[in-house]
C-alpha cells in the first residue's frame, strides 16, 4: 500500500503517484511485451509485432490514462473544493483512490464523484467520434460503470442523494 497526504496536490505528486500506482501491473506487461517481443524477432514473424505493438498502445492509452484521467478528474473538483484541508492520493493492491480531509459539502462530494467517471465519458464519447477504428473509447467509456453502487464513485453520489432526500423529508416535517 502507498499514500501521500497533501495541503497542495502539485503536477510533480501527482506524476509520481500515477506512474507509481500500479507498478507491479506496469512490470508484468512490460515483461510480457519484452518476451513477446523477442520471439516476434527470433522467429521473424511480424504479425507478432504488430499484435504487441496494438496491445501496448491500449494498455497505455487506454487502460493506463483512462484511469489516470478518471482520478485526475475526482482531484480537479476536490482542489477546488471550499473545506477540503487536505488531499490523500493511496495505491492499494487493486485500486487507486482519491480522499479529501476536512469539511466536504454535499454538492461537492456528489461533483466529485462524478467528475472521475463523468471526465473519462466525455473523453470516450470524443474518441469514439474522431477514432472510432482504434478501439480506445471502449476503455474510457467503461468508466460509467464506476456510477454503479457497488463502487465507490457510486456510493457516494447515492449517498448524498439519500442525505439531501432525508434533508428534506425533516424540513418537511
Amino acid at each position: 500500500m502507498w499514500s501521500a497526504r497533501a495541503e497542495r496536490v502539485g503536477a510533480g505528486l501527482v506524476c509520481r503517484w500515477l506512474l507509481l500506482a500500479a507498478w507491479p501491473l506496469h512490470l508484468a506487461f512490460g515483461a510480457l511485451v519484452a518476451a513477446t517481443a523477442a520471439l516476434a524477432a527470433v522467429t521473424e514473424q511480424t504479425g507478432i509485432a504488430d499484435a504487441v505493438a496494438a496491445l501496448a498502445v491500449q494498455y497505455v492509452l487506454g487502460l493506463c490514462c483512462s484511469f489516470g484521467l478518471h482520478e485526475l478528474g475526482h482531484l480537479f473538483v476536490l482542489s477546488r473544493a471550499e473545506g477540503v484541508t487536505a488531499i490523500t492520493l493511496e495505491r492499494t493492491l487493486w485500486r487507486l483512490s482519491v480522499s479529501a480531509h476536512g469539511r466536504i459539502s454535499g454538492r461537492a462530494a456528489l461533483l466529485a464523484a462524478l467528475a472521475g467517471p463523468g471526465t473519462c465519458v466525455a473523453v470516450g464519447a470524443a474518441l469514439l467520434l474522431l477514432a472510432p477504428q482504434s478501439h480506445l473509447h471502449l476503455w474510457y467509456l467503461a468508466h460509467a460503470v464506476f456510477l454503479v453502487p457497488v463502487f465507490g464513485d457510486g456510493r457516494a453520489v447515492l449517498s448524498v442523494i439519500l442525505s439531501r432526500r432525508r434533508r428534506i423529508q425533516t424540513q418537511a416535517e
